[in-house]
This record gives structure tokens, sequence and C-alpha cells, in this order.
């Protein structure tokens, strides 16, 4: 399209008139970047301290005794005289069998045992009369001997009485060895009636230590079978029980005082197991910790504060001072008046303190608050210098 002599004169002046705007509002002088002012930031020095490290541990209770109750005899139920949840006392009686065959055994061993003893006695007696007739017979024997020369009825007297005496030491040597083997079979009967009294006991199933009953699984009428679970009963005194990790584990001794809450009210428990080798599994070790006997909350939620081995002469600053990222964890330390990002290896938290094992100096001032916030070289004003409180 081509522009007339008048379209042209109009888009000079135009172009004139914008010319002569930008002249008119053009700055007098060059804008220039303003630098930023100082932030406050609040500072702390790092120091050396002796740290004593807690480890907060969940676990549950759970009954410090737990045992299954079975018969070692077997026979049908005939009594069930404990239900669960009661409480019971050492000794008392919780199922019965029917012990009419055992009490016939135990009447029956009572007999031969008895027979067994008169029987020794008797032969003692005997013998004492035996030893007396041989002695008697081989005094007649000794006499008609002496006489067997003189006539014939002598001779003939003195071989019957020698018949006699051999009988009578035949009967001693017989006596003789009944009462020698005589205390063994009294012995034998006796263990016999001691096992027949054993058990008629165990066809009573009593409890072998006091606590509560928990399950009961035989009712009157069942025929029980010897090791057959039958009444399970929990012991009152608690345990808090955990899986904790190795050095943990390595960090408890055994009678060790360890407070532990439980539902908010707090109890001092004592260290009574730790299991050395860990699960191969989770590779963890179990502990047990004997609570107080005024809790008695079986499964019940409870936390233990385990303590870890002291630090001695740590380096330590406030766990706010800490920046973590992707890259590893950083703190700005403060060069007289600009703050540099410094990497940090990083120990053990204790509260509310962290323990720096590598990367800063005993006495270095650090940034302790909004380090979010912060950027390396940046220009501040230490408001306050805080040493870390122990």
């Amino acid at each position: 399209m081509k522009f007339t002599r008048s379209r042209q004169v109009a888009v000079l002046l135009i172009l004139t008139v914008v010319a002569l705007v930008l002249l008119i509002i053009q700055p007098d002088e060059e804008l220039s970047l303003r630098s930023l002012a100082p932030s406050p930031v609040l500072i702390s020095r790092s120091l050396r301290a002796d740290l004593q490290p807690v480890e907060v541990v969940s676990g549950h209770l759970q009954p410090a005794r737990r045992v299954w109750l079975r018969f070692e005899v077997d026979g049908r139920v005939a009594e069930r005289l404990a239900e669960p949840g009661q409480r019971i006392e050492q000794g008392r009686a919780l199922l019965t069998l029917d012990a009419q065959d055992y009490q016939d055994v135990l009447v029956q061993a009572q007999a031969e045992w008895r027979q067994a003893q008169e029987n020794l006695d008797r032969d003692r007696r005997l013998l004492q009369l035996a030893e007396r007739s041989r002695r008697l017979q081989a005094e007649e024997v000794a006499r008609l001997n002496s006489l067997k020369e003189r006539s014939l009825a002598s001779k003939t007297r003195l071989g019957d009485s020698q018949a006699l005496l051999a009988q009578r030491q035949s009967d001693e040597a017989r006596l003789r060895a009944s009462v020698a083997t005589g205390p063994q079979l009294v012995t034998a009967r006796k263990a016999a009636l001691d096992r027949a009294q054993r058990n008629q006991d165990r066809t009573i199933l009593r409890a072998p230590f006091s606590g509560h009953v928990n399950q009961v699984d035989l009712e009157p009428g069942d025929y029980a079978v010897r090791n057959q679970q039958a009444v399970e009963i929990i012991g009152e005194a608690m345990d808090f029980y955990a899986q904790v990790r190795g050095p943990l584990a390595r960090a408890l001794n055994i009678g060790q005082s360890v407070p532990v809450a439980v539902d908010g009210v707090a109890y001092t428990a004592t260290v009574i197991s730790v299991q050395p080798d860990p699960d191969p599994t989770t590779f963890t070790h179990a502990i047990r910790l004997r609570m107080p006997m005024g809790e008695t909350r079986s499964g019940a939620m409870a936390v233990a504060r385990l303590p870890l081995k002291p630090l001695n002469q740590a380096l330590v600053i406030p766990l706010t001072a800490i920046l973590r990222d992707e890259d590893g964890s950083y703190v700005f330390r403060v060069a007289g008046r600009h703050l540099r990002r410094v990497a940090v290896e990083l120990g053990p938290r204790v509260g509310q303190q962290q323990v720096v094992q590598s990367g800063l100096q005993p006495g270095e001032a650090v940034a302790i608050r909004d380090v979010a916030a912060l950027s390396d070289g940046q220009l501040v004003i230490p408001e306050a210098l805080q040493d870390v409180e122990h």
C-alpha cells in the first residue's frame, strides 16, 4: 500500500511528538543497585559438655511369669474349681480327676509294703531262733562224736544228729539270705507306694504360685491325657518388654533402674534381662524390665527412657542451628559480620542439644534462629551471644 503525501506528513509528526515526550520524561540520573541492610541474627558459641543421652523406647507390659499347667496322669475330669479372671493363692486346687483307680493302686501298694516289712521282721526273728537251734545241734553232734566209739547206739544217734544239724544249717542259710535281701524288697515296695501316692496327688491340679487364672481348657467329664494343656496361670508381677538396637542393649546392665511411664503414670523399673544375641530377622535385642508390684495392667502400652553410653567432653551446639538439605547438614558460622555456611558431621541429639563430630571448633559462634532464611556470605548484626546451656 502506497502512502500519500498527507499521510507521510502525519506519521512524521507522530514520531516527532514521541521523541519529545521521551526527552521530557528522561530521568536525571542513572538508577543504581542498593545493597541490603545487615540483618540481626541470634548466635551462640559451640562448647564442650558432658552428656547423658537417653533414648525413648515404646513397649508393652506382660506378666513376668506365665505357665500352662498339665496333668501328669490320665483320667476323667471330676471338678472344675477355677475360672478365668479369678485370683488364686499358691497351692489352690484348680481341676480334679476321678481318682478311684489311683486310690486302689495306692491301697494295694500300702498292703504290699507292709507285708514286705512284716516278712522281714519275721525272718529276722526266725534267723535268731535258727542260729540258736543250729548251735545247740552242733553241741549235740560234738557230744555224740565223743561217745561214738563206746557203743553202737551212740554211733546211730550221731548220724541222726549230724543230719539234723545239716537241716538246721540249711534253714539258717535260707533265713540269712532272706534277711539280707529283705531290705531291698521293702525299699522297692516303699518306692511303689510313694509312686502310687504321687499319682493320686497328681489327680488334683494345683496352682504353683499365686496369681490369676487366664484360661481353663477342660470341663467336667472331659478325658484329660498327660501333658495336655489344662489351665494357664499368670503371675501378678509385670514386665516391660521391648526390642531395642544393639548400642542401646549394650548400654544396659542387669539390675539397673530405668524410668517407665504407663498411661502417664511414672514408675521406676529394674532391668532383669537383656538378650545378648540379636534376633536373626530384625537384628534387635529383647529386653525385660521388672515393674513395681503396683502396676498390673497386662498388655498396656508403656514408654521407657533408656540411657545410652555417656558422652564426655562432646562438642555441642543448639539443635536450632542445624540446616539440613539433600547434600547434608550445615551451620552458619559467624566470621566477623558475615555468615559462612559450613558443612558439619553430626553425632547424637541429646534433648535440645546437637553433638557435632567435625566441622566446628570449640568457641565458634553460629546462628541459632531462622537458619533456613539465611545465606552464605550474608551481612549480619549479631544480636546476642548465648552459651549453650548444660
